[in-house]
């Protein structure tokens, strides 16, 4: 058996016979709680008081801190767990997208996408610009974006760009090229690529955040009340999913608002946030003067519930858009006839280096965007060095994605945790499902079968930190808890199981690395990510045990309830 049940004998150190506790807040009974403890311990029953769990044990332990005014709920056989934690997730620019653009994630073919589009385009006030975003491949019937001239002839003079749902790349339409000022002159931005034809014309195909910011740029910013939207909105979708914590990306106005809704007492949430580091060592001396300033104010907020938990670097692209850097070239085959090379680094690795140097040094957790074989050994032999050069023990550098490490990066993590507590692959599960009709294109049979090795991480005494990397996915965890153990792609374009079943986890595992183990990257596994005395009573409600239910059925957990820090922050309507 893989759990133990609480005993009724003893529970937060109360023996029976002593005088009654002081009565909780809340009582949670007659259910199942999966406490995700050190011995992944089941208990029926959680009293709550001031916030924080203060009891957990059977209904019969519990009761005794019952009083006269404490709230008592009946699960009924519901089942609790730690309430979910996303490692890496744009929560806050992926709701802006939302606010600002067309939602293309519902597109089934070039055709559905192009009405959306068109729609977007003749509601649109002449000139202005029209924007899209989650366009996918793997999913649209024709496994393709759509082709300048395809926009050109809905577009209707309006600017167009569409983000891929990877947000590796975009493609826009003549206006936007003209309005950019990109022909057939225009060289590559460093750490980007703009896609060019036979002739030399541009394709409208942009690769990398600087070959797509040529025209990005020209559009209207974001406002700082579309922010705070969108962050009361990722709050609350994320609360109806069973979950209470993220890391998220920020640029400066994005952690305005994060901060905004935390001094007005609305940040219901863990937010850690990383503070992007640019391509450059001086943008990196920006952002650590920008991170040491946020931190100072984070501690003058109320409640805790924001944080500034280090830098994110981005090393390379992404392999659907076979810009992520690997020793390998990219498989030819029906979709790509011609070679597409290796991918390449966004950075110059001499750069980066020093990058995550000046991190170290301050003291600052780094979070490297890593995906191709190549980019991980750069990544984890940079923390290394720099971790030999000061060590320094808890800045749990990480790596981001980590679709496809090496033998050699495996074993650089597994010293990394051991001796310094860094080195940990921040993943995506949910990549195997969602763009699981992309992905084996990419890197072909043989290799997409050990893409994510969480069984491997797991021999080697590694641990892992899970997430959504939404709006790539889908920001619901419970994905990602099902995507871990089934590995199953979205439409089965190449079978069933294209990424085998030899780096599959159990839910328990996978369980853990959505909640006590995120909340390690996160810096807070003392005060959440598991169901016990002490910690905050971030909890969530669940209709079915995961423990106990067949896997197809992880995807279909549905939230009845979430608690955050002791308060019912979702309860579905029965």
């Amino acid at each position: 058996m893989r759990f133990a049940l609480f005993g009724s004998f003893l529970v937060s150190g109360v023996m029976w016979g002593q005088a009654a506790p002081e009565p909780a807040d809340l009582v949670l009974r007659h259910g199942t709680v999966l406490t995700v403890d050190a011995k992944d311990s089941v208990a029926e029953a959680v009293a709550i008081r001031d916030g924080r769990v203060v009891a957990v044990g059977t209904d019969a332990s519990v009761s005794r801190w019952v009083g006269a005014k404490t709230k008592v709920v009946d699960l009924a056989g519901k089942t609790v767990t730690p309430g979910l934690i996303d490692t890496h997730a744009h929560l806050l620019s992926t709701g802006a997208d939302e606010i600002v653009g067309v939602d293309l994630g519902r597109a089934a073919s070039l055709a559905q996408l192009t009405e959306l589009v068109k729609a977007r385009v003749d509601a649109t006030p002449a000139g202005e610009w029209v924007q899209g975003s989650r366009w996918n491949e793997g999913i649209l019937a024709e496994h393709r974006g759509p082709t300048l001239s395809e926009l050109d002839a809905i577009s209707s003079g309006h600017p167009v760009l569409l983000e891929n749902v990877t947000h590796h790349y975009a493609i826009v339409n003549s206006a936007a090229l003209a309005i950019a000022k990109i022909d057939a002159s225009t060289k590559d931005p460093a750490g980007g690529k703009i896609e060019h034809d036979a002739t030399g014309k541009p394709t409208g195909m942009l690769r990398e955040e600087s070959a797509v910011r040529l025209v990005s740029s020209h559009i209207p910013a974001i406002t700082p009340e579309q922010y705070r939207i969108s962050v009361k909105n990722g709050i609350a979708v994320m609360h109806s999913e069973g979950m209470t914590g993220v890391k998220d990306l920020n640029y400066p106005v994005e952690w305005a608002a994060y901060k905004d809704v935390a001094s007005a007492g609305g940040l219901t949430i863990h937010a850690c946030n990383l503070i992007w580091a640019g391509y450059s060592l001086e943008s990196a001396k920006a952002a650590l003067t920008e991170i040491q300033r946020d931190r100072v104010i984070e501690k003058e907020l109320p409640g805790g519930d924001l944080k500034v938990c280090g830098a994110k670097i981005l090393l390379d692209g992404s392999a659907t858009g076979r810009t992520a850097w690997r020793y390998e070239d990219y498989p030819v085959d029906a979709r790509h006839p011609a070679p597409t090379g290796h991918g390449f680094s966004t950075i110059e690795p001499d750069v980066y280096r020093k990058m995550v140097l000046l991190f170290n040094d301050a003291g600052v957790s780094v979070g490297t965007h890593a995906i191709g074989d190549r980019t991980i050994d750069l990544a984890v032999d940079a923390y290394a060095e720099a971790l030999q050069q000061k060590p320094t023990v808890g800045l749990r550098h990480s790596i981001i994605h980590a679709h496809e490490p090496t033998d050699h990066a495996i074993s650089v993590m597994e010293e990394l945790q051991k001796k310094y507590d860094a080195g940990y692959p921040e993943t995506q599960a949910e990549f195997l499902w969602w763009l699981g009709d992309t992905l084996p294109v990419s890197f072909g049979p043989e290799r997409s079968k050990h893409l994510m090795p969480f069984a491997t991480y797991r021999k080697n005494g590694i641990i892992f930190a899970s997430g959504s990397d939404y709006g790539v996915t889908p920001l619901a965890a419970r994905y990602g808890l099902w995507a871990s153990v089934a590995r199953e792609p979205l439409k089965g374009t190449f079978g069933p199981h294209p990424f085998g079943m030899e780096e599959a986890v159990d839910v328990h595992t996978a369980l853990k690395s959505y909640t006590i183990w995120a909340a390690r990257q996160i810096f807070a596994e003392t005060e959440t990510g598991s169901v016990e005395t002490g910690k905050w009573a971030d909890l969530a409600v669940w209709d079915r045990n995961p423990y106990t239910v067949p896997t197809t059925d992880l995807k279909e957990m549905r939230c009845m309830m979430t608690l955050y820090k002791g308060k019912v922050v979702f309860e579905r309507a029965k």
